[in-house]
């Protein structure tokens, strides 16, 4: 984690990923076994989003995240 974001480094391929703030809070909530709903609600609550953009972010995120084998989706 970083002042302002977190970089986050895949250990079988050694690649580096930068997040932002928003990121990183998506990331720190993941680790801490958030649901995807709670995600949303806390962005939607801490940087006053919208529901629809927060869920998008959230979406958006979680797709590179898995496509980069950086995380695995789990069922809620």
């Amino acid at each position: 984690m970083l002042e302002d974001g977190a970089v986050v480094l895949n250990m079988r391929t050694k690649r580096y990923y930068s997040l932002n703030e928003t990121g990183a809070t998506i990331w720190r909530l993941l680790e801490d076994d958030c649901p995807v709903g709670q995600i949303v609600a806390h962005l939607v609550h801490d940087y006053e989003v919208d529901q629809n953009v927060a869920g998008n972010a959230v979406s958006t995120l979680l797709c590179d995240l898995t496509r980069e084998a950086l995380i695995t989706a789990q069922p809620e």
